[in-house]
């Protein structure tokens, strides 16, 4: 068992260091019924068809990685209003549905203060965040679990960390570190030819 743990980490190492898709790899045929922070539901990507979307994969109780990519998609949604890019959408889905409610999701965004006027984040069927989890390559493993006091489960997950834009034909066109990102790579991509 610990030798398969640390194959494991040791892919989610390497799938996460990987900067490009197969170009254009369309993804608008695997929709699947997401609900958004204010219990808005939702076909994701299929709603987003004709936007250019940038999407991360995280979980609320994260301590490291999903806070800095939230924070860097924030940093890209600055840089797009200042560059007056238009039609573009931010999405964090979270991989925890069971503990990751709308309500939790909506007290995430407000202690970070999100500007959620094109920024959603996501939770879900088990099911159907799994089947968007293999569309965009994203890998979560649950660690051990323990319990509180009071029977509460704790538990993290090793997890990729990526940023993934999509252009407005719904094809996976390229992936970022989400805990790491070149602000300017990526806006210089949204503005010049990767979309």
């Amino acid at each position: 068992m610990k030798y398969f743990s640390l194959f494991i980490l040791i892919s989610i190492f390497f799938t996460s260091c990987k900067s490009k898709f197969p170009e254009k790899e369309f993804i608008g045929n695997r929709s699947e019924t997401l609900v958004n922070q204010d219990s808005l539901t939702i076909d994701f990507p299929k709603h987003y068809k004709g936007k250019i979307l940038l999407v991360s994969f995280i979980f609320t109780n994260c301590p490291d990685i999903c806070p800095l990519t939230t924070h860097n998609l924030q940093l890209i949604q600055q840089k797009v209003k200042e560059n007056k890019i238009k039609n573009i959408a931010f999405a964090a889905i979270s991989f925890d549905p069971e503990r990751d409610t709308p309500t939790v999701l909506k007290n995430f965004a407000e202690v970070r203060n999100l500007n959620l006027v094109n920024y959603n984040l996501f939770t879900g069927k088990r099911e159907a965040i799994k089947s968007l989890m293999e569309t965009f390559h994203i890998v979560a493993i649950a660690n051990d679990t323990t319990f509180t006091d009071d029977k509460q489960p704790v538990y993290f997950y090793t997890h990729t960390d990526r940023i993934t834009l999509v252009d407005r034909d719904q094809n996976i066109r390229k992936s970022y570190r989400g805990s790491e990102i070149n602000l300017e790579e990526i806006i210089n991509d949204i503005k010049n030819g990767v979309l």
